[in-house]
């Protein structure tokens, strides 16, 4: 008979069997130094796209409401606009 995990614990629910897993120094500095790179990625990403978005908005907010209707945009979606075109991208 193979055991299981429920074969694992007594029908009380107490535990038979203890598991253990044994992590070395270089694993844990490993996985830290990756989870760090992939969140500074991540900041250097939204940081790229918030600068997209600040450029965008300053140039479709100095247009005329006539140059933005010719791209069928009114000022008051500019903001709007800008998110969609910058973060739904």
């Amino acid at each position: 008979m193979t055991k299981t995990v429920i074969d694992l614990f007594d029908r009380t629910g107490a535990n038979k069997m203890a598991a253990t897993h044994s992590v070395s120094l270089f694993e844990v500095f490993s996985n830290a130094a990756v989870s760090f790179g992939h969140s500074l990625h991540r900041i250097i990403e939204d940081y790229g796209r918030a600068r997209a978005a600040s450029a965008l908005y300053e140039e479709l907010s100095a247009l005329n409401d006539e140059q933005l209707a010719e791209m069928g945009l009114e000022r008051d979606h500019i903001a709007r606009t800008v998110y969609q075109r910058v973060f739904d991208a």
